[in-house]
This record gives structure tokens, sequence and C-alpha cells, in this order.
């Protein structure tokens, strides 16, 4: 038996040692919510649950039976998920359909590929790998010798062979092999071995797909989406002078185009008409039906739901001023569609948080959990928020030798049961669009991304739930709960939190553009080039500057009165500015120190000739065009000169650029914009860019 004495010691021991590091910890270690109401999701949020929400989803790539098809009828996936969240508490959940501007739904029911010869060889079948059939693929029971044509992509790969009748092998996508080889050449189909990771997923064939019919009306035969090492073994033994004969048999019917939504809702409490949006994208095209890609977003999005639901049921969260709605859609079309038919709701939405690959375990595919910032030509307090709670969660998913008094483990441990015990890979980067998050933001509504990358298994047949980890799982419903909870219940008191979280990210970031413009003084070798890095270095503080007062403004959103806290907050807008004036104070001495050593005149750089034009050349976008970006409009008829200049705008810009475009700015304007939020951009290559674009009609260059 344990005696009195020694329960004392040992409890004297435990708050005396155990609790003294934990404490300097959790002094350290803070997000806008206090420690017990994150620990207390911590403990709810279930990784668990997420992965059985994806395996009820997709447990497997499936071929949808047609009785999913029509208005009457819905896919497997929404009906799973509407159930779902119905049973977790979830209210006012309904399916929705909309018509896609697609025209028709392709759904294949026989899909096969067999390899002839002494002993024939079903290669592929639609109900073992269902993306091995392009989509578009025309019905029709054929044999044909194939052509390896290299990659594909050119004309000239095409140079010397007769592939007329026949099947062409290829490394380039499907969509190209037809274009060069049945449309040009008069092949009967395709094979495409393209892969994004062709060496490292040697066994992944990709999602593709292929055009019914071609542009003088010819059928646009069938295409394989085939696996790197069966495209290498069919191009080896052509190379060898060996003959290889497939047989592919196709059965396919076509719906008319539906877009299909899945809505719930978590009330709020009625004292505001603000709302929150919770996104995930349940289709990506029908018969590509991924684990990862993003049924994981659409399992996350329900657990968080779920949790949240309870915590507040047992009082360890306020419940929601603002009504929480969760979309789950076909990526981007389905998202417009739905916001489209409720213009109300952006009228009303302060936020989103979109969900879009977030389950792969990120030791085994060499990943990062990534929030993507929304893009400086959107400032928002949002971005602050999920990067707060993701480094929470991050730093106490690590081994800190600071903190070892209190054991060689993690400091606040959120793994799951059958889960990985790796530290938290996160990252937080940039823009990128692609995703749902563009959707909201195009309709006015702040929306930040979270994503795991790389996926080595992205958009192929092998994006299936064994890839992904519980504990992933539960840490990135950890971290959606708290953001979730920060936006939906934020009073004055939590509005200034985020405020001054803001301000503080802010002051790290406006140093960060300054250190950077500092590089680029240091890295100049002639006089020349630090005077243009001199220029740069004080457009990067002067960009960040503006951003950061723009975001700051954005945090009256959460405040009790939003109109009158814009007022309350323009103080701190102020002295944004002044810092930034100071910071470029030291900039300047820094360039007087590098100009004295180089032996160049200290006077301020004067405009050249061209940024004199470029700040009065007005950028006026046509209306219906869009605002085109990199290769998005001329197609194969673009010259190599106008290709040439298009490429002079880096391809990590034109996402920002083409937002830019619309916004009635100058060139010059443009061109410091992109400069300071990314990396130098000569006035020169913007402007032949522009000029590629307006001979597009994409935008008009105007001359004030």
């Amino acid at each position: 038996m344990i005696s009195r004495r020694f329960v004392l010691l040992l409890t004297t021991l435990i708050f005396c040692g155990a609790l003294q590091p934990l404490a300097a910890q959790i002094r350290e270690d803070r997000t806008l919510l206090n420690w017990q109401q994150m620990n207390a999701i911590a403990q709810e949020a279930s990784g668990e649950r997420a992965i059985h929400n994806v395996m009820d989803q997709v447990a497997y790539q499936r071929v949808h039976p047609l009785s999913d098809y029509g208005p009457e009828a819905h896919f497997h996936e929404s009906r799973v998920v509407k159930a779902n969240a119905e049973k977790y508490g979830f209210s006012n959940v309904e399916i929705e359909q909309f018509q896609s501007g697609r025209g028709q739904d392709y759904q294949p029911t026989v899909g096969q590929l067999w390899q002839l010869g002494t002993l024939d060889r079903k290669i592929f079948d639609i109900y073992d790998t269902p993306v091995a059939l392009a989509s578009g693929s025309v019905n029709g029971d054929v044999t044909a010798e194939v052509v390896d044509v290299g990659s594909g992509n050119r004309a000239e790969d095409y140079e010397g062979k007769d592939v007329k009748g026949k099947i062409v092998l290829g490394s380039g996508r499907t969509s190209s092999l037809q274009r060069f080889g049945v449309f040009e050449h008069g092949a009967v189909g395709v094979l495409s071995y393209g892969s994004v990771y062709p060496i490292d997923q040697i066994d992944a064939m990709m999602s593709q797909s292929i055009s019914a019919e071609g542009p003088d009306g010819q059928s646009g035969g069938f295409g394989w989406s085939i696996t790197p090492r069966f495209g290498r073994e069919l191009a080896t033994k052509l190379s060898n002078g060996q003959t290889v004969t497939l047989r592919s048999i196709v059965e396919a019917t076509t719906f008319p185009g539906e877009l299909e939504t899945i809505h719930a809702t978590i009330p709020g409490d009625g004292s505001t008409d603000q709302t929150v949006f919770i996104s995930g994208h349940i289709f990506e095209g029908y018969i590509k039906q991924g684990a990862n890609d993003d049924n994981s977003g659409v399992a996350l999005t329900l657990e968080m739901g779920r949790a949240y639901i309870q915590l507040v049921k047992e009082g360890k969260l306020p419940p929601p001023k603002r009504t929480i709605h969760f979309l789950w859609a076909a990526e981007i079309s389905g998202t417009n569609a739905w916001l489209n038919a409720h213009p109300e709701m952006e009228k009303h939405a302060i936020a989103d948080l979109n969900f879009d690959m977030e389950a792969i375990r990120l030791s085994t595919a060499g990943s990062f959990w990534v929030l993507h910032r929304t893009p400086d030509s959107f400032p928002t307090y949002l971005n602050d928020i999920g990067q707060s709670m993701m480094e929470f969660v991050a730093e106490g998913n690590r081994e800190r030798v600071r903190f070892r008094a209190d054991g060689y483990a993690f400091t606040w441990p959120v793994v799951s049961t059958n889960g990985s015990r790796d530290p938290f890979y996160i990252k937080i980067d940039k823009h990128y669009g692609s995703s749902d998050h563009v959707t909201y933001m195009q309709h006015g509504v702040p929306s930040l991304m979270f994503i795991t990358w790389p996926d080595p298994w992205y958009h192929s047949s092998q994006d299936t739930p064994d890839k992904q980890d519980p504990t992933q799982y539960k840490r990135a419903a950890v971290v959606g709960i708290g953001s979730m909870a920060v936006l939906a219940t934020a009073d004055d008191p939590l509005a200034y939190r985020v405020a001054n979280e803001s301000l503080g990210r802010g002051a790290e970031r406006l140093g960060a553009n300054h250190r950077k413009g500092l590089g680029y003084m240091a890295d100049a070798t002639t006089g020349a080039e630090l005077i243009e890095a001199y220029k740069e270095a004080k457009n990067a503080v002067r960009h960040q500057a503006y951003v950061e007062k723009a975001v700051v403004a954005t945090t009256a959103a959460l405040f009790n009165d939003p109109a009158s806290s814009v007022a309350t907050l323009a103080p701190l807008q102020k002295l944004i500015d002044e810092r930034a004036e100071n910071l470029n104070k030291e900039v300047t001495a820094s360039f007087k120190i590098a100009a004295g050593i180089m032996g160049v005149p200290t006077a301020e750089p004067k405009p050249t000739e061209l940024e004199k034009m470029a700040a009065k050349t007005m950028v006026e976008q046509v209306a219906g065009s869009g605002g085109r970006g990199r290769g998005g409009f001329g197609g194969a008829s673009m010259s190599e000169e106008d290709r040439a200049a298009m490429a002079k705008v880096p391809g990590h810009m034109t996402a920002e650029l083409r937002l830019l475009l619309a916004k009635g700015m100058t060139v010059m304007q443009i061109r410091d914009f992109l400069a300071g939020e990314f990396d130098p951009l000569p006035v020169a290559d913007l402007m032949d860019y522009l000029k590629v674009q307006e001979k597009s009609g994409a935008i008009k260059l105007v001359v004030k």
C-alpha cells in the first residue's frame, strides 16, 4: 500500500517540477482561443471518425450506377454525407441540383483494354480502376496495332509515322495525343502514360479526358490512361520491332449535365445576420472520386461540425453568433452555381475556410499541410486566424529540447490512436488558385485554402483511403474547429484579439519585405543594379504597408458594430505608415553605404521614360474576357513571338495578375504590386505581356 506521505511527496514533485515547464510552455504558446478551449477541441476531435466518414463516402473508386443520374436521384457520396450530417446534428441538411454548363455528363458502363496474343491479357477494366478510361471515349469494340510517337505533344512527333487506323502511344496527355493522332492523322484511339510523378508512381494512371468528336465532326475515338510501367513495357516491345495489338471495348452513355451540392448549417443565435462558410468539394467529375482529393476535405469538415456541435452542447465552447454554412459541391462549378442561386448569402458571409486534400500521411508523402493565404489583392485578417491556429498545434506537436525537463516528447500531443506519431509539418504559403476558395473570393468572400502538398497520388488511380492518416485528420480538425469557432463567436474582446494578431503578424510581414529589399541591394554587383535594387526595396516596403493597413481594417467585420469599428482601428493604420516610413529610411541609409562603396551617386533615382509611360497607361479589361492569363487564349494559333512575350511574366504571378487586370490600375501600379508581392518584374516585360493580351481582345491599354 502506498503511504499518504509518499502521495503528498509525489504531488509536490508534480506541481513543483513537471508543471513548471508546462506552465512556461503554455505562456509561450498562445492562440486566439484559450488553453481550456483548445484542449477541449483536441480531446473531442476524432481522426478515426473522419477516416470512417471517408470510408463511407469513397472506400474505393467506383463506377456510378446509371440509377444515380437524373433529377430524382442522388449520387452515393451525396447520400452518405447527407445522412452523416443529419446524424451529427447539423440543421437544414439538403441536396440541391443545378444544371451544369458543360453539356453532358459522361458515364461508362463497360470499359476494357486487352492485349492480344497467344494468350490474350486483360490490361485494364473500369470496375478495377475507373479512371483508366478517358472520359469522352466513344462506344466501340476496336482492335488495332499500336504506334509509339514519343511524347505525342508536337507535330514533329508524328513525322514519318503511319498512325492511320492505329492506336497512338505517348507520354503526353490524352487530349494532346487525340488532337495530333486522331484528328490530324486518323488514329482510332490513344494511350497516354503521362503522369505527374512518372518515376515515383510507376503504377498510377492519371484521370484524363478526350473530346467525343473533332472540330470537323469526326469521331473522337477512345482514350486510355495507362500506367507508366505498362507504357514503357509497350514502348520497349515496339522499339525491339515487335507488333503490339490491343483491343478496346467501350460502352458509355451521357446524361444532361448536373451539379449536385449538399448544404447544411449550424444556426447562429440570431444576434447578427453575418455568416461563415466551411467548404470542400465532394465532386471533381463523377468518374474520378479521390479519397484525398477531395473526399478528405468533406470527411474532415463533417467531423469539424460534429465535434463543434458536441462541444457547444457540453458548454465547452460558446454557441455561435453567426450561422455556419457547410457547402459540399462539385469543385468551382458547383460552388459557383450554388452561390449564384443564393445571392443573398454572399452579402452576409464574412469568411470561408476551404479544405481541399487534407489527409495523407505527411512524412510518407514527403508533404506539408499548407495554408495558402489570400492574394495581396484580397487582404484579410482571415490569414492570421488560420496561421495562428496552425502554428499553435504544430508547436505542441514537435519535440522541443527547451522543454525536455517535461519529458522527451511533444509538449501537447494531438495524435490519434490509430494514427502516426510524426511531428506536424506545416507551411504558410502565398496564394494559389485552382479550388473553391477562388470562387468565394470572386463572390467577395475572403477564403483560405488548406491542402496537403505534394500529393504523390494526386488525380490518379491510387488516390485511395489507405494513404490517409487519422492523426493528420485530427490535427486538421483542431485547426479547423478553432478557426471556425473564432469566426462564428467573435465579439468585441475576441475581435480585439484578432486585430492585435493581425497587427503583430503584419509587422513581421513588413519586416520580411524590408529584409527582402535589403537583400536585393546586397546582391547588386554594379551601380546600375544597385539603383534598380534600391527602387525595388522601397517598393517592397510600401507595398506591404498598403496590404497590412488593409488587413487591420478588415478586422472591423468581427466587432459588434463593424461600421464604427473602422474609425476605432484607424490609428493603427497610421502607425503602420510610420513604421514603413522608418523602414524605408533604413533602406535609404543602406543604399547610401553601398553607393559610396561602388561610387554611385546617392540622389533619389528618377523614373525612366518607360516607367513614366507605364504610370499613365491604364489597363481596361474588356467585358466578358475574364482577364485571361498565361496560355488562356490564342491556343495553338499563338505565334512563337507572342508565346515568348507571355512567358516573360512568371507563372507564379499570373493568378494575381488576372485579378489586378480588372481593378482599373495603371501598368506601373500593376508592376509595383506584383513586384512587391513576389519579386522584381521589369516594366518592359509586363508591357510586352499586356500587349499580347490587348491583341487577343482581353484588355485595352489606354494612355491617360
